[in-house]
Formats: C-alpha cells, structure tokens, sequence
C-alpha cells in the first residue's frame, strides 16, 4: 500500500519520457506510485488508473504537468480533510502563449482574462472550479459518483466531474498544490485546443440534457459580448481564428450527435 496513487493519462509512448513522471521522481517524498495509462480519451484512461490504484488518495496530472517543491506532501495534507482537492497552476514564463500577457480589453469578461481556474488566490477556500491538469480525489468518493463521464474523451471533463462532486460534497482549493502547466504550447495549439473543446462542448450539452434545439444556437452565436473594441489586432487574429474553430468543432459534434 502507498499514501498516494498519482494517474497520468498520456499518448507518450515510454514513461521516462513524461514530463510529469521526471519531476515526481526528483521529489523527495516517496510514498507514492505512479499509474499511467494509454487508453483511448483521458476519462477512460483516468478511470482505468482509478481501478488500479493502490491508494485511497488519488492525484491527477497532466503529462505535462510539472508539480513543484511539496507538490505530493500538499496534496497527501489535503486529502486528510477533504475528499476532492485542486491546486494553483502557473504557466512557464517561457510559454509562447500566456492568458495573462496577451493585451486584453478592459471589457473583456475576467473569465477570459485570468483563468481563475488556474490561479484562484493565496488562500485556501473551497471552490466549484477544478483544473483538470492539477486535481486529487480520495478514490472513495470517485467510486460513488461514479467516475469521469467518458463520453467526454478530451475536455470538459473535469468541469462535469466537479458538477456531480458539488451536488453532494465540496472541493477545497489549496494554493500550496502547485504545479507549473502551459494552457497551450503555441498559437496553433490554442486554436487546436479550441477546436476540441467545440467538441466537447456538444456532449456536455448532452449530459446536461441542453435541448437540441438551443445547442444549435449555442454553437453558432459566438459569444461578442464586450469583444467589440479590442485593442490590438494579436487580441482580434488570436481570439477570432479561436472561436471559428471552437465553432467548428462545435458543428462536428452536432453532426455526429444527431
């Protein structure tokens, strides 16, 4: 038995070559193993690690994810008192794509600006925000809600998850489970992301049983609120060639909803 069953969902092929599992194994706490799973979309992957878990307390990263001095220690802490826990995530300054330093509008909604998904303070708090790149559950309370839904394969999943955690139970939010994680590594990247989470979006609206009649107005009215004077034109390039594709995803979904 171990304190910690940390799950990595990836595509890559050996595991030293995660990014993720190199900087566990410089951690200096080492009552923890390591699952990682290749199968096909990160709900089914994460649920397989589930199940093969050794430990109550399960940790969640990306495999990309970088957890950080007392990352494992933090996380172990907080699922003494808490079932379902995020922690803060802080993108490289080298990240050729940052939230944060590209030159939003004033007007723009904080929801964009900020990620508060990411950052939400110093102080601990209890929060209905998870991020899915730096999360941990004991494995009791997944058992009971049964799981990441796997009709979401690649985005939204954790946001549904917390939906049903919400329902019964809280997340705590501790700012001291850090981990360092790009949102996207490039432009081309966001835009590919973007089209992903369009996707998504369609069988979210499923779950949440959206009527079909809306999700078709949903994807196609891009939301323009406030966006109508941006001050530079990286903000207009960067953000339009998003939502054209986030559309796009969103139709793709439609079509193989029907």
């Amino acid at each position: 038995m171990v304190e910690l069953s940390v799950v990595i969902a990836t595509i890559i092929e050996n595991d030293q070559d995660i990014p993720a599992v190199r900087h566990l194994q410089q951690s200096r706490y080492d009552d923890y193993e390591i699952i990682v799973r290749r199968d096909p979309g990160a709900s089914k992957a994460r649920n397989e690690g589930v199940k093969e878990a050794n430990a109550e307390k399960i940790v969640f990263l990306d495999d990309d994810s970088l957890p950080q001095d007392g990352y494992l220690e933090a996380a172990s802490r907080s699922l003494d008192d808490h079932e379902a826990v995020t922690g803060r995530v802080f993108q490289p300054d080298d990240s050729p794509f940052k939230y944060k330093d590209l030159p939003w509008p004033d007007e723009l909604p904080v929801t964009y600006r900020d990620l508060p998904w990411y950052d939400q303070g110093d102080k601990p708090t209890f929060t209905d925000r998870v991020a899915g790149c730096n999360m941990a559950m004991r494995k009791s309370l997944l058992e009971e809600i049964g799981g990441f839904d796997e009709r979401l394969d690649h985005g939204h999943e954790e946001t549904e998850l917390a939906e049903r955690i919400c329902r019964d139970h809280s997340i705590y939010y501790d700012p001291e489970m850090v981990v360092e994680h790009a949102f996207a590594d490039s432009i081309i990247g966001y835009w590919k992301k973007s089209y992903r989470h369009g996707k998504a979006d369609i069988r979210l609206w499923e779950i949440r049983n959206t009527p079909r009649s809306s999700r078709l107005m949903q994807a196609l009215l891009v939301d323009t609120v406030n966006r109508s004077i941006p001050k530079l034109a990286l903000w207009i390039a960067v953000e339009s060639v998003h939502h054209v594709v986030r559309c796009v995803g969103q139709i793709d979904g439609l079509l193989q909803d029907r």
